[in-house]
Formats: C-alpha cells, sequence, structure tokens
C-alpha cells in the first residue's frame, strides 16, 4: 500500500517533493521519485511495506528503463501473473507486485488491467511512446484524482496533493448540490471544477494525441438477477468465493488484524480468517453509551467464539476532540457519520498491524439494509397506481396544508428512476431538501445528478426495486462514500483497509442472483446467512441489522468546540453556496427539539470545516504551488 502522485507538462523537484510530503501518512517507510526534465514529467510514491518488504521500492521500472510506475494497493493474484509473464520471456527483480506492472504493461498495453485481481489505482509512464496511464480498479476501493493545470496534468491520491501541484480551488456549484443530496460527490466528480476522480474501472491515457478515458469493467454490463441456480446452490457458491477471497487478502509479510462490529458481515470475515491463521486474529471493535447504536456485547460474543485477541475503542462527544485533526486528511468532505468513529478505531489499529480486513460492501451487494424492503414494499402497494396519481401528489405537495411530505413520498415511487433518484442515502423525506439550505441555483436536471441515476435504471433489467437500489449504490454510493471513508480513514493512520466482500467474483455473482434469494418481506441477506450459518453463532446470524454510528441528533444539542468553532453565522457566511441564515435556523431548531436534522448538521459541519481548512486561501493548510504548510 502506498499513496502516489505525479505531473505530466511540469518537472519541479520541489513541487513533488511537496506533494511526496503531503501523503507521507500513506507511506511512512518509503519515498521514491522519478523525474523526467525533457519529457515533463514527474511521479512519486510514499511506501507502507507490506510484501516484499526490502524489494518493493518504487518506482518500479521494465528492463531496458522505459517504463516506470508508482503504485497504490494490493494484486492479489501477482504470483500467477509473475510466473505467466516469466513464461513469456520477462525478468523479474523482486517479488513485489508492483513490478508486474510494467511486464503487463509491454505485454498488453492499455489491456492490463483486464488480467489484474485486487484494489489498485497507479500511474505508468512510457518514455518510448510518451505517454503517461492511470488506472483504477473495478470497484474504486482505491481513490486517484487528476486534473488540469495551466502547465499540463496533475494527479494523486489526494486531492490536497493537487492543489500543491496547482489546480484551480474554484468550487462546482453542481458538485455542491450533489454532494448535499446524496451526501458525497458521484462518480468523476469532486467539489472542485478542475478535479476529477478516475472513475471505478476506468482509465486514463495521456499522450500526444490528447486524453482518453476508457471504461474496461462496468457492473452494469452484467445481467441483473440472471442466476438460476438454487438457493442452496447459492449458498455453497458463495462459501467458496467468500473463503478464496479472504485467503487471498491475508497476503502481507506483517501482522494483519480486522475490524470487528458485531454484525453479520465483519463476524463472517473474522470467522474465516481465523480458521485460515495459526495465530489469535487481533480485532477491534468500536462501542457506543447510546444503546441504539452500541454493538460492542456482540462483537465480543463473536471474539470470545473465535478466540480472537480483541480490543474496543469507545466513542461519545468527547471523541469530537479529534475533529480538527480528521478533517486534515480528508481532501473532500462527506457526510458519512461513521468517518469520526473509524477514523479512532483505526488510530488504535494502526499500534499494533498494518492491514485490517473489514466487511464493506455486503450491504449493498446481498440487500442488507432494511430500507430495500421497506421502500420495495411501499412501491409494490402503489405501483397499481397511474403515473398521473403520482405526478399529482408531486404537485400537491408544495401547497398542502397537511401531508406535505408523505404526498412528495408517493410522487417519488412513480417509477425505479425517481425512486432511486429521490431515496439518495436512505430514503429520508422528512430531512431538509438541498434547496433548504444552499444557494447554488442547481437541481437534479442541471447537476448531472438524473443523468447518473438514469444511467443505472436503464442498464438494470430486473424490474425489481430492490434490484435498481444495490445497483446505484454498488455503482455510486459504494466507491464514493463508504470506501472513501474506509480508505482515507484508515489511510490516515498508515493503515491498510481490506474488503473481501468486493472481489470481482463475488461482486458479479452477487449482481446475478435474483433478489428472492438475496431478500424477502422478513428477511435480508438470505444467500450471505445461509453460506456463513454453519461458521458463526446462531445469535449473529439471526439478529437484526443495527447500524453503527455515533448519536449525532445528541453531540448536536450537546456543546463541544469542534461544533462551536466551525459552526458559527461568520463561517458560514465565509463558505460557497451555504445560505447561513437557513443553517443557523436549523441549527437552533435542532437545538430546540423542534427538529431533528442532526445528520443535515453534520454534513454541513464537515463542508464548512473542509473548506476553510483546505480551499479559503485566507485559512488553508496547504498553499500553492510554491509553499507548504506541513500538517
Amino acid at each position: 500500500m502506498c499513496g502516489i502522485v505525479g505531473a505530466y507538462g511540469e518537472a519541479d523537484e520541489r513541487m513533488l517533493s511537496e506533494m511526496l510530503d503531503w501523503i507521507e501518512n500513506r507511506g511512512p517507510d518509503e519515498e521514491g521519485s522519478y523525474v523526467d526534465r525533457d519529457a515533463g514529467l514527474m511521479m512519486g510514491a510514499r511506501r507502507l511495506s507490506i510484501v516484499d518488504l526490502t524489494g518493493g521500492s518504487q518506482p518500479k521500472v521494465n528492463e531496458d528503463g522505459s517504463v516506470r510506475v508508482v503504485f497504490n494497493g494490493e494484486i492479489y493474484n501477482h504470483v500467477e501473473l509473475r510466473e505467466s509473464l516469466k513464461r513469456q520471456g520477462h525478468r523479474f527483480e523482486s517479488r513485489s507486485d508492483t513490478e508486474v506492472l510494467v511486464h503487463l504493461w509491454e505485454e498488453y498495453g492499455d489491456g492490463m488491467v483486464d488480467h489484474l485481481e485486487g484494489m489498485f489505482a497507479f500511474s505508468l509512464w512510457d518514455e518510448t511512446e510518451e505517454t503517461v496511464f492511470l488506472a483504477r480498479d473495478r470497484l474504486g476501493i482505491k481513490p486517484l484524482y487528476y486534473g488540469r493545470t495551466d502547465y499540463g496534468y496533475v494527479w494523486g491520491s489526494e486531492l490536497p496533493a493537487l492543489l500543491i501541484g496547482g489546480v484551480d480551488r474554484t468550487i462546482d456549484p453542481a458538485a455542491v448540490y450533489n454532494h448535499f443530496s446524496l451526501e458525497y460527490t458521484p462518480g468523476s466528480q469532486t467539489l472542485l471544477r478542475d478535479v476529477n476522480k478516475v472513475k471505478p474501472g476506468h482509465t486514463i491515457r495521456i499522450d500526444p494525441d490528447g486524453v482518453r478515458e476508457r471504461e474496461y469493467w462496468s457492473l452494469l454490463d452484467v445481467d441483473t438477477g440472471s442466476a438460476t441456480m438454487s438457493f442452496e446452490s447459492a449458498a455453497d457458491r458463495l462459501t467458496g468465493l467468500l473463503e478464496r477471497s479472504v485467503e487471498q487478502r491475508l497476503m502481507a509479510d506483517v501482522p494483519v488484524g480486522a475490524f470487528l462490529s458485531g454484525g453479520l458481515d465483519s463476524s463472517a470475515i473474522v470467522g474465516i480468517a481465523s480458521e485460515l491463521t495459526d495465530r489469535p486474529l487481533k480485532t477491534y471493535s468500536l462501542s457506543f453509551s447510546n444503546d441504539r447504536f452500541d454493538e460492542s456485547d456482540e462483537a465480543r460474543l463473536v471474539a470470545d467464539h473465535f478466540g480472537t485477541d480483541h480490543h474496543e475503542v469507545h466513542v461519545d462527544l468527547s471523541s469530537m476532540d479529534l475533529f480538527d485533526e480528521m478533517i486534515t486528511y480528508l481532501g473532500e468532505p462527506t457526510g458519512h457519520l461513521q468517518m469520526l468513529p473509524i477514523f479512532a478505531l483505526s488510530r488504535r489499529a494502526s499500534e499494533d498491524v498494518k492491514v485490517a480486513l473489514a466487511g464493506e460492501g455486503a450491504d449493498e451487494l446481498f440487500a442488507g439494509y432494511p430500507r430495500y424492503q421497506q421502500v420495495g414494499n411501499y412501491k409494490r402497494k402503489v405501483d397499481p397506481l397511474p403515473g398521473i396519481a403520482h405526478d399529482v401528489a408531486g404537485t400537491v405537495a408544495p401547497v398542502s396544508p397537511i401531508g406535505t411530505k408523505y404526498f412528495r413520498y408517493l410522487s417519488w415511487l412513480k417509477n425505479n428512476t425517481e425512486m432511486v433518484l429521490h431515496q439518495t442515502c436512505g430514503f429520508m423525506p422528512f430531512r431538509p431538501e438541498p434547496e433548504d439550505f444552499l444557494e447554488t441555483g442547481e437541481t437534479a436536471e442541471t447537476s448531472g445528478l438524473r443523468r447518473r441515476v438514469t444511467r443505472v435504471t436503464d442498464h438494470v433489467d430486473d424490474p425489481a426495486p430492490e434490484q435498481h437500489m444495490t445497483a446505484f449504490e454498488t455503482h455510486y454510493t459504494l466507491p464514493d462514500y463508504h470506501l472513501y471513508k474506509a480508505d482515507h480513514t484508515s489511510m490516515a493512520h498508515s493503515l491498510e483497509l481490506r474488503v473481501p466482500f468486493l472481489s470481482t467474483d463475488i461482486v458479479e455473482f452477487a449482481h446475478s442472483l435474483p433478489i428472492q434469494h438475496k431478500m424477502t418481506d422478513q428477511d435480508v441477506k438470505r444467500v450471505l446467512k445461509r453460506a456463513v450459518s454453519d461458521l458463526l453463532p446462531d445469535e449473529i446470524v439471526e439478529r437484526e441489522k443495527q447500524g453503527m454510528r455515533p448519536p449525532v441528533e445528541d453531540w448536536f444539542r450537546d456543546e463541544h468546540e469542534a461544533i462551536e468553532s466551525w459552526f458559527t453565522e461568520e463561517k458560514l457566511r465565509k463558505t460557497p453556496y451555504v445560505d447561513a441564515e437557513e443553517a443557523m435556523a436549523l441549527r437552533i431548531a435542532h437545538r430546540r427539539g423542534d427538529r431533528s436534522v442532526g445528520r443535515t448538521l453534520w454534513m454541513i459541519l464537515m463542508y464548512v470545516s473542509w473548506y476553510h481548512v483546505f480551499i479559503d486561501e485566507r485559512t488553508s493548510i496547504v498553499s500553492s504551488p510554491v509553499e507548504l504548510t506541513v500538517r
């Protein structure tokens, strides 16, 4: 695991050094770089040594020195790839998975990514072809940003490194609208106008002919619900896939641990990993004072069952002491309520291990959120209504003296596209709309949000509403929200987080299953529960999903310096596109108990603090592109 940076059109060693300094947390063990002044090319990596501790230095180079690569991630099939490439005449100098990439490029060019199984983001320079090649893994587990500058292009694992590289800091109002609609910016979009993400399953090629983006993999190309196997056969198949995936992700020359919430997903990972290791697995869990969100008893039950070396981190309002530090590691804000808890948990885990396994992705793949049931059931109940009934409800909603939100809810169930568009991060018709406290002038149409939703729903050939919701959330919410959280909070503490549920085989298999294998009106994650039923205690398999998050509703009714110092009228007024009066009114209403909008207040807090920490040049801790304030 590493962090990478680079630029094309500029070869300034001082700038490169400052960009690498910014991502030191991603790779505290070693630094490597390459500069070609004649080509105007520079790139570098900070290394977290996990595989081939002595031979994994970067950049890696091919036999004649014409191809170089810097890499972030893990290639789980690198041993098989190396043996195949050796048979084709390639020579290797190390056991590092990074070295495989330069030889794959020589053999397959742009098609090299089709051969990779793992989580990755890398940049490659081919001197002969004068080509920069950027690539990101299929699910977007590892981040990669790129942007245009006055001199050319700049890229890196974290957005602030691009600020050092000279990208413009202008905020995109469409992205702000989408951010507050979804709690994240979707797809290639970021909050900055001139910065994009390399999308999951995509490559970017920059050469004398221009810039070309290519999609090499998409979940939308997998037929939804096409599998015809029986439920029991599907469960057996999933067991085998999951065991193989966990075994691959235990690949390391350093200690490996696991996050353990006490829920089904992380418990399954811990159970399989425990059976594959010859010493007690180190596990890490959170506890909360609020019983609605606390799962520490269940985590202890699983830890005792498998004999793990278990550790707990308690999170309460005092944990907000970490907020100002945490925000400096977030190149973009999100509304994810687990940001602070996982930041604290990663800090503790990094004291013992360099790698931890986690259960991200299972809820999206196997329809694990109860709201999938709720929304799907509501949708089927109103399906017999003519379309005009939904249109009338939408027209009446803004002017009705009673039932406004219920009319709005009904209008959103008109079809699967409208349902997905408005269910966003959770079907919450009772939370404030972005228009209530923003001044972007944007809508779902002008911001591109509707287009993104339609692209997904048009590709899902199964009419079940749950399949449309899971497809959208796997395509957008998973990489841009959950995996962003997992990556940035863990790498802040030089901890590599691996996600066994997101092997390509498991993702494609899950997407092909009919919805009844995943859920019914009475149950969720059916096939996953059956697949691990012989492994886990019955109490874990049969318990309802609880959801792990801090009680932000309570926190915003109390006082803490981090909240009081950022959520001020002065800072709100200085933050682009925020209606300061409306935002303050929401906070006052929440504190009085007139409304419960803690989730919205958290989003505003994250956005405002991010803007002042990174973007406002009067207060930013990142100077561009001459000087750097080291965090």
